[in-house]
Protein backbone atom coordinates (compact mmCIF):
# COMPACT_ATOMS: atom_id res chain seq x y z
CA UNK A 1 0.00 0.00 0.00
CA UNK A 2 1.28 3.82 -0.67
CA UNK A 3 2.35 6.08 1.55
CA UNK A 4 -0.43 8.30 1.29
CA UNK A 5 1.44 11.65 0.40
CA UNK A 6 -1.75 13.55 1.41
CA UNK A 7 -0.41 13.70 4.98
CA UNK A 8 2.70 15.19 3.69
CA UNK A 9 1.02 17.81 1.57
CA UNK A 10 -1.45 18.43 4.85
CA UNK A 11 1.65 19.66 7.08
CA UNK A 12 3.03 21.32 4.76
CA UNK A 13 -0.37 23.30 4.05
CA UNK A 14 -0.70 23.97 7.54
CA UNK A 15 3.14 25.32 8.13
CA UNK A 16 2.95 27.61 5.33
CA UNK A 17 -0.44 29.47 6.38
CA UNK A 18 1.14 30.03 9.89
CA UNK A 19 4.20 31.37 8.04
CA UNK A 20 1.77 33.49 5.61
CA UNK A 21 0.17 35.14 8.71
CA UNK A 22 3.79 36.34 10.65
CA UNK A 23 5.87 37.06 7.74
CA UNK A 24 5.28 40.68 5.44
CA UNK A 25 8.77 39.99 2.85
CA UNK A 26 7.99 37.62 0.08
CA UNK A 27 11.41 37.03 -0.43
CA UNK A 28 11.58 35.69 3.07
CA UNK A 29 8.50 34.09 2.98
CA UNK A 30 9.63 32.14 -0.22
CA UNK A 31 12.66 30.82 1.66
CA UNK A 32 10.93 29.77 4.89
CA UNK A 33 8.62 27.88 3.30
CA UNK A 34 11.50 25.78 1.68
CA UNK A 35 12.89 25.20 4.98
CA UNK A 36 9.66 23.73 6.25
CA UNK A 37 9.06 22.00 3.47
CA UNK A 38 12.51 20.57 3.86
CA UNK A 39 12.02 19.39 7.24
CA UNK A 40 8.75 17.69 6.68
CA UNK A 41 10.02 15.94 3.56
CA UNK A 42 13.08 14.29 6.38
CA UNK A 43 10.59 13.49 8.63
CA UNK A 44 8.76 11.16 6.07
CA UNK A 45 11.81 10.29 3.95
CA UNK A 46 11.97 6.63 4.63
CA UNK A 47 8.30 6.06 3.77
CA UNK A 48 8.10 8.67 0.55
CA UNK A 49 11.17 7.09 -0.77
CA UNK A 50 10.20 3.70 -0.96
CA UNK A 51 6.79 4.50 -2.00
CA UNK A 52 7.03 7.06 -4.02
CA UNK A 53 10.43 7.45 -6.22
CA UNK A 54 9.39 10.10 -7.93
CA UNK A 55 9.00 12.36 -4.96
CA UNK A 56 12.54 13.76 -6.21
CA UNK A 57 11.17 14.97 -9.52
CA UNK A 58 8.02 16.92 -7.09
CA UNK A 59 10.29 18.37 -4.86
CA UNK A 60 12.65 20.14 -7.64
CA UNK A 61 9.48 21.11 -9.32
CA UNK A 62 8.78 22.92 -5.81
CA UNK A 63 12.36 24.16 -5.92
CA UNK A 64 11.89 25.81 -9.41
CA UNK A 65 8.51 27.14 -8.24
CA UNK A 66 10.04 28.75 -5.72
CA UNK A 67 13.01 29.99 -8.00
CA UNK A 68 15.75 28.07 -6.51
CA UNK A 69 16.94 31.55 -4.59
CA UNK A 70 18.57 29.79 -2.11
CA UNK A 71 20.52 27.47 -3.60
CA UNK A 72 24.15 28.10 -4.82
CA UNK A 73 25.20 28.44 -8.19
CA UNK A 74 28.08 29.78 -10.44
CA UNK A 75 25.32 31.41 -13.26
CA UNK A 76 22.17 31.76 -13.96
CA UNK A 77 20.16 28.84 -14.71
CA UNK A 78 18.57 28.04 -18.28
CA UNK A 79 14.63 28.89 -17.33
CA UNK A 80 15.62 32.16 -15.64
CA UNK A 81 17.89 33.02 -19.61
CA UNK A 82 15.13 32.06 -21.41
CA UNK A 83 12.57 34.63 -19.32
CA UNK A 84 15.17 37.59 -18.77
CA UNK A 85 15.79 37.82 -22.68
CA UNK A 86 14.22 40.93 -24.11
CA UNK A 87 13.75 40.14 -27.19
CA UNK A 88 12.00 36.75 -26.64
CA UNK A 89 9.16 39.45 -24.50
CA UNK A 90 5.70 39.59 -26.78
CA UNK A 91 6.02 43.63 -25.45
CA UNK A 92 6.96 46.71 -26.06
CA UNK A 93 10.73 46.81 -24.72
CA UNK A 94 11.96 50.09 -23.24
CA UNK A 95 15.41 51.12 -23.84
CA UNK A 96 16.35 51.01 -20.40
CA UNK A 97 14.86 47.85 -19.95
CA UNK A 98 16.75 46.24 -22.75
CA UNK A 99 19.20 42.99 -21.60
CA UNK A 100 19.89 40.95 -24.22
CA UNK A 101 19.07 38.46 -27.13
CA UNK A 102 19.14 35.38 -26.60
CA UNK A 103 20.61 33.07 -30.06
CA UNK A 104 20.55 29.66 -30.79
CA UNK A 105 23.63 28.33 -32.82
CA UNK A 106 22.96 26.82 -35.94
CA UNK A 107 24.93 26.23 -39.10
CA UNK A 108 24.33 29.42 -41.11
CA UNK A 109 25.14 31.47 -37.96
CA UNK A 110 28.62 29.08 -37.78
CA UNK A 111 29.36 29.24 -41.15
CA UNK A 112 29.01 33.15 -41.42
CA UNK A 113 31.54 33.67 -38.58
CA UNK A 114 33.63 30.82 -39.14
CA UNK A 115 34.56 32.23 -42.85
CA UNK A 116 34.39 36.09 -41.21
CA UNK A 117 38.53 37.11 -41.40
CA UNK A 118 39.05 38.92 -38.12
CA UNK A 119 39.67 42.49 -39.02
CA UNK A 120 41.69 44.98 -37.20
CA UNK A 121 40.64 48.68 -37.73
CA UNK A 122 43.80 50.10 -36.48
CA UNK A 123 45.13 48.20 -40.14
CA UNK A 124 42.88 49.16 -42.72
CA UNK A 125 44.86 52.17 -43.10
CA UNK A 126 48.30 50.11 -43.43
CA UNK A 127 50.66 52.09 -45.74
CA UNK A 128 51.40 49.78 -48.89
CA UNK A 129 55.13 50.72 -49.97
CA UNK A 130 55.75 47.86 -51.99
CA UNK A 131 59.39 49.59 -53.77
CA UNK A 132 61.77 50.84 -51.70
CA UNK A 133 62.84 54.90 -51.74
CA UNK A 134 65.65 56.05 -53.77
CA UNK A 135 68.75 56.71 -51.34
CA UNK A 136 68.91 60.11 -49.85
CA UNK A 137 71.22 61.86 -47.97
CA UNK A 138 70.12 63.23 -44.58
CA UNK A 139 71.82 64.96 -41.46
CA UNK A 140 74.79 62.90 -40.31
CA UNK A 141 74.95 61.13 -42.90
CA UNK A 142 78.77 61.46 -44.02
CA UNK A 143 79.33 62.47 -47.53
CA UNK A 144 82.60 62.15 -49.62
CA UNK A 145 83.07 63.87 -53.25
CA UNK A 146 85.16 62.54 -55.76
CA UNK A 147 86.14 65.02 -58.80
CA UNK A 148 87.31 63.34 -62.40
CA UNK A 149 88.64 65.32 -65.08
CA UNK A 150 89.45 64.12 -68.84
CA UNK A 151 93.22 65.20 -68.66
CA UNK A 152 96.05 66.44 -67.18
CA UNK A 153 96.42 70.15 -67.13
CA UNK A 154 92.83 71.37 -65.76
CA UNK A 155 91.83 72.86 -62.09
CA UNK A 156 92.65 69.53 -60.06
CA UNK A 157 94.67 67.90 -62.25
CA UNK A 158 98.19 69.42 -62.53
CA UNK A 159 100.83 68.86 -65.90
CA UNK A 160 102.85 66.04 -63.63
CA UNK A 161 99.71 63.69 -63.26
CA UNK A 162 101.92 60.72 -64.45
CA UNK A 163 103.00 60.31 -60.96
CA UNK A 164 99.50 60.61 -59.73
CA UNK A 165 97.04 57.52 -59.68
CA UNK A 166 94.77 58.78 -61.98
CA UNK A 167 92.99 61.98 -63.04
CA UNK A 168 90.70 62.58 -59.87
CA UNK A 169 91.04 63.85 -56.98
CA UNK A 170 88.79 63.37 -53.36
CA UNK A 171 88.02 65.45 -51.03
CA UNK A 172 87.65 65.05 -47.18
CA UNK A 173 84.48 63.18 -46.06
CA UNK A 174 81.94 65.65 -44.66
CA UNK A 175 79.32 65.12 -41.71
CA UNK A 176 76.20 66.91 -43.27
CA UNK A 177 75.28 69.34 -40.44
CA UNK A 178 71.95 70.87 -39.51
CA UNK A 179 71.92 73.27 -42.26
CA UNK A 180 72.05 70.29 -44.74
CA UNK A 181 75.12 71.63 -46.25
CA UNK A 182 78.77 70.81 -47.37
CA UNK A 183 81.44 72.81 -49.14
CA UNK A 184 83.01 71.71 -52.34
CA UNK A 185 86.27 73.73 -53.10
CA UNK A 186 85.39 76.35 -56.63
CA UNK A 187 81.63 75.21 -56.30
CA UNK A 188 80.57 76.70 -53.02
CA UNK A 189 78.44 75.54 -51.10
CA UNK A 190 75.98 72.54 -52.18
CA UNK A 191 72.68 71.77 -50.68
CA UNK A 192 72.34 67.88 -49.90
CA UNK A 193 69.89 66.88 -47.52
CA UNK A 194 66.93 65.14 -49.23
CA UNK A 195 69.24 64.53 -52.43
CA UNK A 196 70.38 61.80 -53.99
CA UNK A 197 74.40 61.22 -54.68
CA UNK A 198 73.45 61.51 -58.21
CA UNK A 199 71.71 64.99 -58.45
CA UNK A 200 74.40 66.27 -55.80
CA UNK A 201 76.96 64.72 -58.31
CA UNK A 202 75.40 66.45 -61.91
CA UNK A 203 75.07 70.18 -60.16
CA UNK A 204 78.87 70.14 -58.86
CA UNK A 205 79.97 69.03 -62.45
CA UNK A 206 77.91 72.19 -63.72
CA UNK A 207 79.49 74.49 -61.36
CA UNK A 208 82.84 73.15 -61.99
CA UNK A 209 82.67 73.17 -65.53
CA UNK A 210 83.89 77.00 -66.61
CA UNK A 211 86.60 76.19 -64.82
CA UNK A 212 87.85 72.07 -64.88
CA UNK A 213 88.29 70.06 -68.30
CA UNK A 214 84.87 68.04 -68.66
CA UNK A 215 84.61 67.21 -64.60
CA UNK A 216 82.35 64.34 -63.39
CA UNK A 217 81.70 64.07 -60.06
CA UNK A 218 80.66 61.03 -58.04
CA UNK A 219 79.53 61.43 -54.74
CA UNK A 220 79.25 58.80 -52.19
CA UNK A 221 77.85 57.87 -48.85
CA UNK A 222 80.35 56.53 -46.63
CA UNK A 223 78.28 56.28 -43.67
CA UNK A 224 74.61 56.33 -43.51
CA UNK A 225 73.69 57.80 -39.91
CA UNK A 226 70.91 59.91 -41.02
CA UNK A 227 69.25 56.71 -42.62
CA UNK A 228 68.37 54.65 -39.43
CA UNK A 229 65.06 52.69 -37.64
CA UNK A 230 64.61 51.43 -34.53
CA UNK A 231 63.29 48.27 -33.21
CA UNK A 232 62.15 48.80 -29.78
CA UNK A 233 59.64 46.64 -27.56
CA UNK A 234 59.29 43.11 -27.42
CA UNK A 235 62.06 41.82 -29.13
CA UNK A 236 65.63 40.11 -28.61
CA UNK A 237 67.63 42.92 -28.92
CA UNK A 238 66.39 46.47 -29.12
CA UNK A 239 68.65 48.44 -31.68
CA UNK A 240 68.87 51.22 -34.28
CA UNK A 241 70.47 50.88 -37.20
CA UNK A 242 71.05 52.36 -40.76
CA UNK A 243 69.08 50.87 -43.94
CA UNK A 244 71.16 49.13 -46.98
CA UNK A 245 71.37 50.47 -49.97
CA UNK A 246 68.32 47.73 -51.32
CA UNK A 247 65.75 48.90 -48.52
CA UNK A 248 64.60 46.76 -45.38
CA UNK A 249 61.70 45.39 -44.67
CA UNK A 250 59.53 45.37 -41.61
CA UNK A 251 60.10 41.84 -41.04
CA UNK A 252 63.71 42.38 -42.04
CA UNK A 253 64.41 44.92 -39.47
CA UNK A 254 62.82 42.81 -36.37
CA UNK A 255 65.33 40.50 -37.55
CA UNK A 256 68.19 42.32 -37.28
CA UNK A 257 66.59 42.75 -33.87
CA UNK A 258 66.40 39.21 -32.98
CA UNK A 259 62.66 38.70 -33.61
CA UNK A 260 60.06 38.68 -30.88
CA UNK A 261 60.23 37.25 -27.29
CA UNK A 262 56.61 36.60 -27.25
CA UNK A 263 54.58 34.12 -29.18
CA UNK A 264 53.59 35.68 -32.70
CA UNK A 265 49.90 35.20 -31.95
CA UNK A 266 50.04 37.69 -28.83
CA UNK A 267 52.44 40.22 -30.81
CA UNK A 268 51.11 43.54 -32.01
CA UNK A 269 53.48 45.90 -34.49
CA UNK A 270 53.20 49.16 -34.21
CA UNK A 271 54.90 51.44 -37.04
CA UNK A 272 55.68 55.29 -36.34
CA UNK A 273 56.30 57.13 -39.23
CA UNK A 274 56.62 60.78 -38.58
CA UNK A 275 53.34 62.26 -36.75
CA UNK A 276 51.66 58.79 -38.20
CA UNK A 277 51.24 55.21 -36.49
CA UNK A 278 50.02 52.51 -37.51
CA UNK A 279 49.57 48.94 -35.75
CA UNK A 280 48.92 45.42 -37.29
CA UNK A 281 48.61 41.89 -35.63
CA UNK A 282 52.66 40.12 -36.14
CA UNK A 283 50.87 36.88 -37.38
CA UNK A 284 49.29 38.80 -39.89
CA UNK A 285 52.12 40.86 -41.00
CA UNK A 286 54.06 37.78 -41.82
CA UNK A 287 50.71 35.72 -43.60
CA UNK A 288 50.11 38.97 -45.98
CA UNK A 289 53.27 40.17 -47.97
CA UNK A 290 51.45 43.26 -48.95
CA UNK A 291 51.77 44.34 -45.24
CA UNK A 292 55.06 43.75 -45.38
CA UNK A 293 56.60 47.08 -46.46
CA UNK A 294 59.80 48.80 -46.84
CA UNK A 295 60.87 50.80 -43.91
CA UNK A 296 61.83 54.69 -45.08
CA UNK A 297 64.58 56.49 -42.75
CA UNK A 298 63.53 57.28 -38.93
CA UNK A 299 61.09 55.23 -38.86
CA UNK A 300 59.86 53.21 -35.49
CA UNK A 301 59.38 49.79 -35.15
CA UNK A 302 57.42 48.65 -32.04
CA UNK A 303 56.67 45.46 -30.74
CA UNK A 304 54.23 44.76 -28.25
CA UNK A 305 52.65 41.82 -26.29
CA UNK A 306 48.67 42.15 -26.34
CA UNK A 307 47.46 38.85 -25.37
CA UNK A 308 43.59 38.29 -26.21
CA UNK A 309 41.80 36.29 -23.53
CA UNK A 310 38.34 34.56 -22.86
CA UNK A 311 36.40 33.88 -19.25
CA UNK A 312 34.92 30.18 -18.85
CA UNK A 313 32.40 30.26 -15.84
CA UNK A 314 29.98 27.67 -14.55
CA UNK A 315 30.26 24.09 -15.04
CA UNK A 316 33.65 23.94 -16.53
CA UNK A 317 36.93 21.62 -15.28
CA UNK A 318 38.35 24.70 -14.62
CA UNK A 319 37.15 28.35 -14.24
CA UNK A 320 39.52 31.61 -14.68
CA UNK A 321 40.56 33.69 -17.82
CA UNK A 322 42.28 31.95 -20.62
CA UNK A 323 44.62 33.31 -23.09
CA UNK A 324 43.93 32.29 -26.12
CA UNK A 325 46.55 29.77 -27.62
CA UNK A 326 46.68 31.23 -31.19
CA UNK A 327 45.21 34.01 -32.96
CA UNK A 328 41.96 32.27 -34.14
CA UNK A 329 39.75 29.79 -31.61
CA UNK A 330 37.18 28.07 -31.78
CA UNK A 331 34.31 27.07 -29.16
CA UNK A 332 35.51 23.70 -28.99
CA UNK A 333 38.96 24.87 -28.30
CA UNK A 334 37.97 27.08 -25.38
CA UNK A 335 35.81 24.38 -23.90
CA UNK A 336 38.76 21.85 -23.89
CA UNK A 337 41.01 24.56 -22.99
CA UNK A 338 39.22 24.61 -19.76
CA UNK A 339 38.88 20.72 -19.14
CA UNK A 340 36.08 20.14 -21.10
CA UNK A 341 32.80 19.84 -19.21
CA UNK A 342 32.29 18.26 -15.26
CA UNK A 343 30.37 15.27 -15.75
CA UNK A 344 28.50 15.27 -12.66
CA UNK A 345 27.48 18.85 -13.28
CA UNK A 346 27.56 20.28 -16.64
CA UNK A 347 24.23 20.62 -18.64
CA UNK A 348 25.56 19.76 -22.27
CA UNK A 349 22.33 21.62 -23.97
CA UNK A 350 23.21 24.96 -22.02
CA UNK A 351 26.42 26.05 -23.33
CA UNK A 352 26.48 30.39 -23.65
CA UNK A 353 28.26 32.69 -25.02
CA UNK A 354 28.06 36.37 -24.15
CA UNK A 355 29.51 38.75 -26.71
CA UNK A 356 28.50 42.55 -27.90
CA UNK A 357 28.11 41.48 -31.77
CA UNK A 358 28.02 44.01 -34.17
CA UNK A 359 24.50 44.94 -35.90
CA UNK A 360 26.54 44.62 -39.49
CA UNK A 361 27.39 40.82 -38.44
CA UNK A 362 23.13 40.35 -37.11
CA UNK A 363 22.08 41.19 -40.36
CA UNK A 364 24.62 39.29 -42.66
CA UNK A 365 23.97 36.02 -40.05
CA UNK A 366 20.02 36.51 -41.07
CA UNK A 367 18.87 37.60 -37.70
CA UNK A 368 16.50 40.18 -38.07
CA UNK A 369 16.21 41.11 -34.77
CA UNK A 370 13.65 43.83 -33.28
CA UNK A 371 15.61 46.17 -31.66
CA UNK A 372 14.57 49.30 -30.35
CA UNK A 373 14.09 52.05 -32.44
CA UNK A 374 15.34 54.84 -29.98
CA UNK A 375 18.39 52.85 -28.63
CA UNK A 376 21.35 54.84 -29.84
CA UNK A 377 23.17 52.14 -27.89
CA UNK A 378 22.54 49.31 -29.90
CA UNK A 379 23.03 50.37 -33.21
CA UNK A 380 26.56 49.53 -33.68
CA UNK A 381 27.14 46.69 -30.94
CA UNK A 382 24.09 45.27 -29.29
CA UNK A 383 24.76 42.23 -26.24
CA UNK A 384 23.69 38.59 -27.44
CA UNK A 385 23.66 35.33 -25.48
CA UNK A 386 24.32 32.72 -28.28
CA UNK A 387 23.78 29.15 -26.78
CA UNK A 388 24.80 26.27 -27.79
CA UNK A 389 23.22 22.36 -27.63
CA UNK A 390 25.66 19.68 -27.49
CA UNK A 391 22.63 17.34 -27.26
CA UNK A 392 22.32 17.16 -30.87
CA UNK A 393 24.39 14.79 -33.15
CA UNK A 394 25.91 18.29 -34.91
CA UNK A 395 26.56 20.25 -31.27
CA UNK A 396 30.14 19.60 -31.50
CA UNK A 397 30.41 20.70 -35.53
CA UNK A 398 28.60 23.90 -34.75
CA UNK A 399 31.25 24.36 -31.62
CA UNK A 400 34.15 23.77 -34.00
CA UNK A 401 32.78 26.34 -36.42
CA UNK A 402 32.06 28.75 -33.77
CA UNK A 403 35.32 31.60 -33.65
CA UNK A 404 35.79 32.87 -29.83
CA UNK A 405 36.65 36.32 -29.77
CA UNK A 406 38.42 38.46 -27.67
CA UNK A 407 36.67 39.24 -24.51
CA UNK A 408 34.19 37.01 -25.04
CA UNK A 409 32.29 34.92 -21.92
CA UNK A 410 31.41 31.41 -21.67
CA UNK A 411 29.08 30.12 -19.24
CA UNK A 412 28.34 26.05 -18.30
CA UNK A 413 25.29 25.51 -16.82
CA UNK A 414 24.43 22.91 -14.10
CA UNK A 415 22.16 20.05 -15.21
CA UNK A 416 18.71 20.34 -13.42
CA UNK A 417 19.75 17.04 -11.06
CA UNK A 418 22.47 18.81 -9.37
CA UNK A 419 19.77 21.28 -8.49
CA UNK A 420 18.38 18.69 -6.07
CA UNK A 421 21.71 17.44 -4.71
CA UNK A 422 22.21 20.78 -3.72
CA UNK A 423 18.81 21.12 -1.95
CA UNK A 424 19.71 17.79 0.20
CA UNK A 425 23.17 19.50 0.80
CA UNK A 426 21.36 22.49 2.47
CA UNK A 427 19.32 20.47 4.34
CA UNK A 428 22.61 19.03 6.36
CA UNK A 429 21.34 15.28 6.33
CA UNK A 430 23.60 13.24 8.32
CA UNK A 431 25.68 10.29 6.26
CA UNK A 432 22.99 7.77 7.64
CA UNK A 433 19.94 9.61 6.38
CA UNK A 434 22.00 9.90 2.79
CA UNK A 435 22.03 5.78 2.76
CA UNK A 436 19.01 5.56 3.62
CA UNK A 437 17.80 7.23 0.86
CA UNK A 438 20.11 5.63 -1.52
CA UNK A 439 18.95 2.03 -0.40
CA UNK A 440 15.78 3.07 -0.87
CA UNK A 441 16.13 4.55 -4.41
CA UNK A 442 17.70 1.62 -5.38
CA UNK A 443 15.12 -0.42 -4.05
Amino acid sequence: MAYPLSKVEDKYEQAVRQVYKRVKSVELYRKTAIIILSKILIQNIKHIMYYHKQIICSVFATLSLFGCTVLPASGPYSQSMKEKASLQQRRQIEVSDFRYALVDLSRPITRYLSTLNKTYPDSKGWPRDQSPQDIKIDVNDTVQVTIYESQSGGLFIPVEAGVRPGNFVSIPPQIVDKSGLIDVPFAGTISVVGRTPTAIGREISEKLGHRAIEPQTIVSITSRNGSEVSVVGEVANSSRFSLSLNGDKILDAIARAGGPTVPGYETWVSLQRGPYEWEIPFDLLVLDPTKNIYLHPKDTVYLYREPEMFQMFGASGFNGNYPFIKRSMSLAEAIGEARGLQDGRADPAEIYVYRHETRKNLNRMGLRLDFPENAKELKVKAPIIYRLNLREPDGFFLAKNFPIQDEDIVYIANSESVELTKFLDLLNLTADTKIEIQRAIEQ
